[in-house]
């Protein structure tokens, strides 16, 4: 139980992150504006906690991680999405994949570009615990398969 609670400040930051990419994604609300409303915790406040109707604040996220996340997509957007569009395979279409799921692997990817120190199976891991919470499908795999390439690609 101590381990949850220890890193649930940089799955919440995570989390926020992905909200945020999300937001900007679908809005293309300057940057600033989105991570000024989300660290004032006007944006991605709260998320449904797993197999519940209740939800849960994202209290305490880590702000370091999470700004750290958030711009490094800013700088690597372009290399990320022709990353992401690359490790797909020849069934699964880029432009068919669902919003959240694109935004999931964007926030994955740049966190490997901007934290060295976390090691690559902590950040898959986290990155794939969350496509669980939204997914049940072949969404998983995908996520663990490309994010592993992209760590042997990037950190080797």
């Amino acid at each position: 139980m101590t381990e949850n609670i220890e890193k649930l400040p940089y799955t919440n930051a995570r989390l926020l992150a992905i909200q945020t990419i999300y937001a900007q994604s679908l809005t293309g609300e300057d940057w600033d504006k989105i991570v000024s409303r989300a660290l004032l915790g006007e944006l991605g406040g709260q998320v449904q906690e797993e197999q519940s109707d209740n939800y849960v604040t994202l209290e305490g996220a880590d702000s370091g991680l999470y700004t750290r996340i958030v711009k490094s997509y800013q700088e690597h957007c372009e290399d990320i999405e022709r990353t992401i569009k690359d490790g797909l395979s020849e069934k699964i279409v880029y432009d068919r994949l669902e919003l959240t799921f694109l935004c999931i692997l964007r926030a994955g990817m740049a966190e490997f570009l901007s934290d060295w120190n976390t090691d690559s199976p902590i950040i898959i891991n986290e990155y794939v615990d969350i496509t669980q919470s939204f997914y049940s499908g072949p969404e998983i795999k995908i996520a663990n398969g490309i994010l592993d390439r992209f760590a042997k690609i990037i950190r080797e």
